[in-house]
């Protein structure tokens, strides 16, 4: 694997594999006070946040996570590291890992296990994040089989599509509600005309925080600027149509 260039800007990937994990944040919260500890001492900005709810095990892992997808297109695109708490949180099947950082060169940094591009040293951390997987997939299979042969139903079967309609849901309402709170501000300053990086050191500047209470950076500024814009520009056209006058010319 070769040396890639790293810059002092970076995003960051967690993952948790159960649901129950993802509801409760058990793990996220850690993973994230690690890699922003890392960040902090090491002078690196992470501009972006991704996370799955989802397994990093098998030779499929990667197109079952959506979040990691993203993180490495964008990583990808924008030429930036990738900082996981350790490799297993990347995944835990040696192919996938090899196929990120040796075949989409992309440099991914665990904060836990310290940085390196040395071959030798990468392999021996994937093989043993998927040594690691296995065993506790055949510890939890162990002690399924004991449950059930004990007679304990397993499985939540009843609110599972719910609970991911309520997670959507929940996720759409608070990207709406920001778009809201950046527009606000924007008609609030007459801040129509700023550039997005003047946008985003104006928005720091007020106090104004992204959905995950990070200051804003212009990568994840440009999705809610532009949604902001067109919802002024909605709001602005309805306020002219309910005055007595339109249309009579």
């Amino acid at each position: 694997m070769a040396t890639y260039h790293t810059s002092k800007q970076a995003i960051a990937y967690i993952r948790v594999s159960t649901d129950k994990q993802g509801e409760t944040g058990i793990g996220l919260e850690g993973q994230k006070a690690s890699i922003r500890a890392y960040a902090d001492a090491d002078g690196v900005e992470i501009v972006e946040w991704f996370q799955d709810v989802a397994s990093g095990r098998g030779e499929k892992n990667l197109e079952n996570r959506p979040g990691l997808q993203s993180a490495l297109d964008f990583a990808k695109a924008n030429d930036v590291d990738v900082l996981v708490d350790g490799l297993d949180r990347l995944s835990r099947n040696t192919k996938t890992i090899e196929h990120i950082m040796r075949d989409r060169r992309i440099m991914v940094v665990s904060v836990s296990e310290g940085r390196t591009s040395n071959r030798l040293v990468l392999a021996s951390r994937a093989a043993r994040a998927e040594v690691e997987g296995n065993m506790i997939s055949e510890r939890t299979t162990r002690a399924l089989e004991r449950k059930k042969a004990e007679g304990v139903k397993l499985g939540n079967r009843t609110n599972l599509p719910e609970a991911q309609k309520l997670g959507a849901a929940s996720n759409k309402r608070r990207a709406e509600d920001k778009i809201n709170e950046i527009a606000a501000a924007i008609r609030k300053n007459d801040w129509q005309d700023l550039s997005v990086p003047a946008l985003v050191d104006a928005l720091n500047a007020i106090g104004l925080k992204t959905s995950r209470g990070e200051a804003w950076t212009a990568p994840a500024l440009r999705k809610p600027h532009k949604a902001a814009l067109e919802a002024l520009r909605t709001s602005a056209l309805a306020d002219y149509q309910d005055r007595p006058d339109f249309g009579i010319f």
